[in-house]
């Protein structure tokens, strides 16, 4: 929103910033948030020649049992094995990149080199469990989780995953200063700490002290000033969750550190 004029800062503006300029070849639509945002974009593109391609309408994919999930679009249907990274929307992602290459018919990609693909995908610092290194040896046995997310809809899918868990879990997040602080927090529900830090060698950054008073509502709220300081000040429990979270950049420093 920061481009735009502060008179037009609103969601039809930012969709026809996005999509007015699109080629006029294949458009394909992922998973909305709401059925407004959806209708808001087919209008925009509505005089594109393109072909396009909405999710729930031209594809589509149903989770089941046993770890799989099955995606379906014009071509037919394909079971494939849920890729191994956390949260359903990793699975809209998936059935969007599927989508996409099949109606790219000329590269020939086989239903095999799907299923091999989702198999091996990663998706680094979004929602990301971190097994290894310096940071994650101060948490010991209990689960670390890396997220990037940043916005209030990243903030909903990851809360989503979150509500998924039965534990404890214990928030560490630092943010850039243009961002939606409150909205972002308000996603988060029955955390049993919450640590905000510095963002170090980002002057576009919020300070950890001044997040921390825009979170006074929060309770057990508490300011530290690195992620290693934050880390070791939190008393973790046996299977309690630490989660570090609320910027690309905040994730960049972690994965530097550990």
């Amino acid at each position: 929103m920061d481009w735009l004029p502060e008179n037009d800062q609103n969601i039809e503006r930012i969709i026809f910033e996005k999509t007015s300029s699109l080629l006029n070849s294949n458009i394909v639509v992922a998973k909305q948030n709401s059925n407004e945002i959806v209708e808001c974009i087919k209008k925009n593109i509505s005089n594109n020649s393109a072909n396009q391609y909405f999710f729930n309408e031209n594809y589509n994919f149903v989770l089941k049992e046993n770890n799989f999930f099955y995606y379906e679009d014009k071509y037919g249907g394909l079971k494939i094995p849920k890729p191994n990274l956390n949260g359903q929307f990793q699975l809209e992602n998936a059935a969007t990149a599927i989508a996409t290459l099949r109606i790219l018919e000329d590269i020939k990609i086989k239903n095999q080199h799907i299923i091999d693909g989702v198999q091996k995908a990663s998706n680094i610092a979004r929602l990301e469990e971190i097994k290894s290194g310096k940071l994650k040896n101060l948490v010991k046995n209990n689960r670390l989780i890396l997220d990037s997310s940043h916005n209030p809809g990243g903030a909903k899918v990851l809360n989503e995953y979150l509500q998924t868990l039965d534990c404890n879990k214990h928030v560490i997040i630092g943010m850039m200063a243009n961002k939606n602080h409150e909205e972002y927090i308000s996603y988060f529900k029955n955390i049993s700490s919450l640590t905000t830090v510095d963002i170090p060698n980002q002057p576009n950054a919020i300070s950890g002290k001044e997040l921390k008073e825009k979170f006074k509502d929060i309770p057990n709220v508490v300011y530290k000033e690195s992620i290693q300081k934050a880390i070791q000040s939190i008393k973790l429990k046996k299977n309690d969750l630490l989660l570090i979270t609320g910027s690309l950049y905040l994730s960049g420093e972690f994965l530097n550190i550990n």
